[in-house]
């Protein structure tokens, strides 16, 4: 009878079989449990209290596929710097909040954390999704400033560890880092900064427009001159390299063959 009750739980359309996307997200958790006890970064689950990342509703499942999907690589370097940890008791709710204040905290603070899970976050780009998913706008401002307080968003770090990334995955400009890290809410001065970290100043910059246009070369032999030109030149345009470097190496590489 138990190996009846056990086979049935397994079976595609027996009861105890969890939705796919649910299963999804239990075997990514799984992953970043493992990343993280690795040394990896990004990884906030095991700080909610007991409860806040349990089961995710339908919505968060969404939310949080939508996230990976979209942002898929924005924080793939590690850095090899662990996130500061804190006590869960800091981020509850203060004593003699309403009811309704309490029970919206909670809701937007599990949310935060299982997005938190699954990738890093600028505290302005946190906002704008809970904002997003009609969450009160005072608890979204109370749970914004714990986690801050809390390290678990920490703008300055976010800002290093995604320029990193976006450097040597997509091999960006300055000018497009820029732009990246301001969408993402990031201020001038830690962007600045940031950027100046990763750079590796006029040199740096051409050579790695150099590596853009050598590899844009390789997959358009065969093409007339005037189009391998264009397109170059276009990839270079689209990654932010200035006018100057981009016409510069695109005639290097296509004398080279």
């Amino acid at each position: 009878m138990t190996e009846e009750r056990t086979s049935a739980a397994r079976r595609p359309d027996g009861p105890g079989t969890e939705p796919a996307q649910l299963s999804d997200l239990r075997a990514a958790m799984s992953d970043l449990e493992r990343r993280h006890a690795q040394g990896e970064s990004g990884f906030f689950a095991g700080l909610a209290e007991p409860g806040d990342v349990a089961t995710p509703t339908s919505d968060e499942v969404a939310a949080a596929g939508d996230d990976v999907a979209v942002q898929a690589g924005d924080v793939a370097v590690d850095t090899g710097e662990k996130p500061a940890r804190t006590d869960a008791s800091s981020l509850v709710p203060v004593t003699g909040d309403s009811p309704e204040f309490a029970e919206a905290y909670a809701k937007a603070k599990k949310t935060a954390l299982n997005m938190l899970a699954m990738r890093d976050h600028s505290s302005t780009e946190l906002r704008e999704k809970l904002a997003k998913r009609d969450f009160d706008p005072s608890a979204i401002d109370r749970l914004i400033t714990k986690l801050e307080g809390s390290n678990l968003l920490d703008d300055t770090e976010f800002a290093r560890r995604f320029a990193k990334a976006q450097r040597e995955g997509k091999k960006l400009s300055r000018s497009a880092l820029r732009r990246q890290l301001s969408r993402k809410g990031i201020d001038e001065d830690t962007i600045a900064g940031v950027v100046d970290e990763v750079d590796g100043g006029a040199e740096g910059e051409e050579s790695l427009a150099r590596d853009v246009a050598e590899k844009k070369a390789r997959s358009t032999r065969g093409l007339d001159h005037e189009v391998r030109e264009r397109r170059i030149l276009g990839m270079l345009a689209r990654r932010g390299f200035s006018s100057t470097i981009c016409l510069k190496v695109t005639r290097e590489v296509l004398a080279e063959g």
